[in-house]
């Protein structure tokens, strides 16, 4: 049995709950995560809105954000009550919104500050707690910087890191563009993992095909892929096939349990935009591609009630499985 851990990151505006249920159909043993959720939000909004956001679903991981260590424990005692199977701190995240509130990336240079929001939430709960992070910020992109900030915040009871494989520059560049232009380093990442071997060690960053997994799988403890995920969500299934050796879902089976979904989340409020949106790239690079873009995607998917959507889906799906 494969005994390692491949999981899809944790994006704004894309892993919501109705992108992992579908990630979830496609292999179950992914791991998955929650976008980034400030701590106020969490202390300051009825728990309703996390067991909101996590409705009908497997447990998954939350990934919060935050500076003050009270508040991490405070949002922590309401996350352990809402089915979730581990809290991800984020100090990764380079946006100019987030560094204005000094969370984030902008973290990176204050690894006691982590180290104590970590312990304060162990005390608080039983979850795993883990950090996903960049291996450096502008000038502070050392390996003995990376080293120290590992070093600090495991001795307050980190044991599990996660990797973006590059460094994050804080002034002149957008999230997209921190995305691709700080050049990526998975040999650092790898001699992170030789140095400290007793830590749980994963690599994220611009991983987009299975052969790339298996690589970094003899490196490290865990994989994760980011947009390929939400770009090409088929992946899932080929890692379920290729990786995890599991069956793969049957395609009709699929479709149908995802109408379904729409149609019940549509009869509880929900916009159908909001989960066929995610479903847009299912048909990419086949015939047709561009069609379905246009049906689960455009103007029309936002117009038409679910049922006739659903029903104009499910035309669609027959036609092509008939033909191929």
């Amino acid at each position: 049995m494969f005994d390692k851990r491949i999981s899809v990151a944790p994006m704004m505006g894309m892993t919501d709950r109705h992108f992992r249920f579908m990630a979830s159909l496609l292999c179950d043993k992914i791991s998955l995560y929650t976008p980034m959720i400030h701590v106020d939000a969490i202390i300051q909004s009825d728990k309703n809105f996390l067991q909101r956001e996590n409705k009908d679903s497997k447990a998954v991981a939350i990934q919060i954000a935050g500076n003050d260590p009270n508040a991490a424990s405070d949002a922590s005692k309401v996350i352990k009550n809402c089915n979730y199977n581990e809290i991800n701190l984020n100090i990764g995240c380079p946006s100019e919104r987030v560094q204005n509130c000094k969370v984030g990336a902008a973290l990176m240079d204050e690894p006691e500050t982590v180290g104590q929001m970590v312990e304060s939430i162990k005390h608080a709960c039983d979850l795993p707690v883990t950090i996903k992070t960049r291996l450096g910020i502008d000038d502070l992109d050392s390996y003995e910087f990376l080293c120290e900030f590992i070093e600090t915040t495991s001795n307050y009871g980190c044991d599990h890191y996660i990797l973006h494989a590059r460094k994050a520059l804080l002034n002149g560049l957008s999230p997209k563009e921190n995305r691709t232009i700080p050049p990526i380093n998975y040999p650092r990442v790898y001699k992170i993992k030789e140095q400290y071997s007793d830590l749980t060690i994963e690599i994220n960053g611009e991983i987009k095909d299975i052969n790339e997994i298996e690589e970094h799988f003899k490196y490290v403890d865990g994989v994760m892929i980011g947009r390929e995920a939400c770009n090409n969500p088929l992946i899932l299934r080929e890692i379920n096939s290729s990786i995890y050796e599991e069956k793969p879902i049957e395609m009709t089976e699929f479709f149908e349990k995802m109408f379904e979904y729409i149609l019940k989340e549509s009869n509880h409020g929900t916009g159908v935009h909001f989960i066929t949106r995610h479903m847009t790239s299912l048909f990419k690079g086949m015939p047709g591609a561009k069609e379905w873009r246009n049906l689960s995607g455009g103007i029309e998917s936002k117009k038409s009630s679910a049922e006739d959507l659903v029903k104009s889906m499910q035309l669609f799906v027959e036609d092509r499985f008939t033909q191929h």
